[in-house]
């Protein structure tokens, strides 16, 4: 029993003596540890539903937004670590501002980030997975899905990152709307978003 203690403490020590070696050899700015990421962005979305109002008789009438076009300015913050270099995973919230129809959510999710090279500059591809929350008695909760690509890169000390994603988010019925003609609106929201990012690494 003690040899194989003293065999597991010496492996311990090794690999700790290694991985403090790698450490000091590496370059402080690349790929490691923890990360912290604020990001603002902007997104144009296509905003498509399908189900029916239902007017006060009971019978319903067919009604889309499919003519809608809605931007969206969002402001997240992501908290994650670097398992290698190349790849990293955490988690993030953020708050989500939607312009037509205006509303408000807050995204709670995942954060995936897989990047191509193990330097200061690097491309990285993403994917955030994860719900909206309701904000005051805007839209109900629904899934929240945004997948993209994107580049890491230095300007000074300082390291940013800017990225193109496509979201996708489905907003479960709610039905807190009334038009002129006295309907009330039920509806089920599918939205689709071309995104910008920008974040700054701390």
């Amino acid at each position: 029993m003690k040899i194989k203690f003293l065999l597991f403490a010496v492996a311990i020590l090794t690999l700790s003596s290694i991985h403090a070696q790698n450490r000091q050899d590496r370059d402080p700015n690349k790929n490691e540890d923890l990360y912290l990421i604020p990001e603002i962005r902007i997104g144009y979305g296509f905003l498509d539903t399908n189900n029916p109002m239902i007017k006060a008789t009971g019978t319903s009438i067919k009604s889309t937004y499919d003519n809608y076009t809605p931007m969206s300015y969002s402001a997240f913050l992501n908290f994650g670590y670097h398992f290698t270099p190349l790849y990293s995973a955490g988690i993030g919230v953020g708050v989500m501002q939607y312009s037509d129809p205006k509303s408000t959510s807050l995204p709670t999710y995942v954060d995936l980030r897989g990047y191509l090279y193990d330097t200061k500059n690097t491309p990285f591809a993403f994917a955030k997975v994860g719900v909206c929350l309701q904000w005051w008695k805007a839209f109900t909760p629904g899934s929240w899905t945004t997948l993209g690509v994107g580049y890491k890169f230095f300007s000074g000390k300082q390291c940013f990152t800017a990225s193109l994603g496509y979201e996708f988010k489905h907003i479960t019925p709610w039905n807190d709307l009334t038009t002129e003609e006295g309907h009330i609106g039920e509806y089920s929201l599918n939205r689709h978003s071309l995104t910008f990012t920008f974040g700054v690494v701390l």
